[in-house]
């Protein structure tokens, strides 16, 4: 069997990724596949593996030559658990990566490319600590940081190398992948050299990270994401709001529908939502209300129609209603009590 070039990808699908950035990235992965199976060096030498992570990690596909690596359809929840992604990554390098000894030839050194877009939701520094201590096999990591709050006071602590892609847009994440093809092209051509990535020509948007200076602080209140449900259809879609920090308040920026799968437990979690920071909405995607309304008593919210103001309302929820009054803003309707 011939030295092996693993490549692992660590894909962030947490729900600040829905939508077109998710796109984008499922779009770069199929591209990314398509242009190293064009490559003789490529299809060789290089094994694929991808590991997504949202509230939880999991490896959609294992450690597999490039010429039978079918690319994966992605798919956003909650949470951004980085550590268990690491965690799956270093299991899978002790129990698939051949390490060298006096009788056999390993593998050539992992190759590994993280991208997200926040913060982790779980307990990340012990795994990235194991990982690390992977010495006999060790990995060649890089960290990409997308968008304005990736953040690089944790990537910087988990990864050898760290990039930041400015734009959280899908033109951007197309370049992104672009110089990931052409990274691990190099690699594959020449595996047992130690290739610095950095010297491939960055796509502009994409920017090394220099670590000798502190990282700027990542904002943790830019963006707020309400979870709503079709009140007719019973199906979800999300609502994302971004704060204007000089007014103090969040505006409605896009719709994004949620895979029926979203809810891991079948049930929407109750949201505490500042309904005077609010403002604007858009139409429900599935029977078009043009409004969300959010139940007093079990605190989740369902689509509504604006003109209903004034008459009796009843949560799709938890069943209990109450009259409905108008609040501050198209989208910022409540229930006034929760008489059952």
């Amino acid at each position: 069997m011939s030295r092996r070039l693993p490549v692992y990808l660590l894909l962030d699908c947490s729900e600040s990724m829905a939508g077109k950035p998710l796109e984008a990235v499922e779009a770069g992965v199929r591209s990314m596949i398509g242009t190293l199976k064009k490559n003789p060096y490529a299809l060789e030498t290089a094994f694929i593996s991808v590991i997504t992570f949202d509230a939880r990690a999991r490896t959609v596909i294992p450690l597999t030559e490039l010429f039978s690596v079918v690319p994966p359809t992605l798919s956003i929840k909650p949470g951004t658990a980085l550590g268990a992604a690491l965690t799956l990554l270093r299991e899978s390098i002790q129990r698939d990566v051949v390490r060298t000894d006096h009788n056999v030839q390993g593998d050539w050194q992992p190759l590994v490319f993280i991208l997200t877009d926040g913060t982790p939701t779980d307990e990340w520094r012990e795994p990235a600590d194991c990982l690390k201590g992977l010495a006999s096999v060790a990995a060649t990591v890089y960290a990409i940081g997308c968008g304005e709050e990736a953040d690089f006071t944790v990537l910087n602590q988990v990864a050898d190398e760290c990039l930041h892609l400015t734009e959280l847009s899908p033109e951007s994440l197309a370049k992104l992948f672009v110089w990931l093809s052409a990274g691990v092209q190099s690699m594959s051509s020449t595996p047992e050299k130690k290739i610095d990535l950095r010297k491939i020509p960055l796509e502009k948007g994409i920017e090394e990270v220099d670590r000798s200076k502190p990282p700027k602080k990542v904002p943790t209140d830019r963006f707020q994401y309400l979870h709503v449900m079709c009140a007719t259809h019973r199906k979800y879609y999300m609502l994302r709001y971004l704060r204007d920090h000089l007014k103090g308040v969040y505006s409605c920026q896009d719709l994004v529908k949620l895979p029926a799968d979203f809810f891991s437990e079948g049930t929407m979690k109750s949201q505490p939502v500042k309904l005077g920071w609010l403002h604007g909405c858009l139409p429900c995607p599935y029977c078009e209300n043009g409004s969300w309304i959010l139940c007093n008593s079990c605190k989740k919210l369902s689509c509504f129609e604006h003109k209903s103001i004034g008459n009796f309302w009843t949560c799709p929820f938890c069943g209990k209603g109450s009259i409905v009054v108008a609040g501050d803003g198209a989208s910022s309707m409540l229930v006034e009590g929760s008489q059952g």
